[in-house]
């Protein structure tokens, strides 16, 4: 292992190859329910911080068509952005807390300057849950505000939403020891759309991709998001130029 890949391990998970059933039958969206077998790979123990993400914006990331796919680039360029949407809001920008207002786009470019990409729908799913079939990240208890920041019954109007730190649920912990998979924001996984798990005929390092300008899976839930969505098959898209304050990302490595 090469001493470059053994810095961009720090604070990343190695997750042992292997098998593990995906998805669940709580859902039409989650159907069918498959052995996905999958090779190692690593991911980010926490979701990508804003302290981390100002890394790539003090370095020029922005400015630099080597981190873009050519759709993003032109994005960016033609809206004028040079930073996250909510990078100067109180409510999301803290250290510690996970970088949001972000496209796919972004989230990809920031992967790329780190030397990582986004995880797929499945690698992002068996960090969660492993290979105990657990309902949530933590295990089979039902979500309370201990486990995680969410929403029950709220009205999004009237609540002055805030992210969380990524360590301010300890017990929000997955199978293989991952932080904040539940909860605070949703994350853009690598795969486009799809409405079930049909189209994967292998169960082999499956990967849905149609587009980088249609829509992306994003997975775990958000501050807006009720307990049904803290559940580690539950599934959610959005456009891939949304900058919203529901999504942010974490990053894996394939080659280890």
């Amino acid at each position: 292992m090469s001493n470059q890949v053994k810095n961009q391990l720090d604070n990343m998970i190695v997750i042992p190859g292997g098998a593990f059933l995906r998805g669940s039958s709580e859902s039409p969206d989650e159907q069918p329910v498959k052995l996905v077998t999958l090779n190692d790979f690593a991911i980010d123990k926490t979701p990508v911080t804003n302290q981390q993400f100002r890394v790539f914006v003090e370095e020029g990331g922005y400015e630099n068509p080597e981190f873009w796919i050519p759709k993003g680039w032109d994005y960016i360029n033609g809206n004028n952005i040079q930073y996250p949407n909510y990078w100067y809001d109180d409510h999301f920008n803290q250290d510690d807390h996970p970088v949001t207002g972000v496209s796919w786009w972004e989230a990809m470019a920031f992967a790329t300057f780190a030397g990582k990409t986004l995880p797929t729908e499945a690698q992002w799913e068996y960090a969660c849950k492993g290979k105990d079939q657990r309902k949530y990240p933590w295990g089979n208890e039902e979500p309370t505000f201990e486990y995680a920041n969410y929403a029950v019954d709220c009205n999004p109007e009237e609540l002055n939403r805030s992210s969380t730190s990524v360590f301010a649920f300890p017990k929000n912990k997955s199978f293989f020891g991952c932080l904040d998979m539940a909860g605070n924001l949703a994350e853009w996984c690598l795969d486009n759309a799809f409405f079930n798990y049909q189209w994967d005929k292998t169960g082999i390092n499956p990967i849905y991709l149609s587009s980088q300008e249609d829509y992306h899976i994003v997975r775990g839930g958000c501050g807006l998001h009720n307990e049904d969505f803290m559940r580690c098959t539950a599934r959610d898209n959005y456009p891939v130029s949304v900058r919203d304050n529901l999504i942010g990302f974490r990053c894996v490595i394939n080659t280890i």
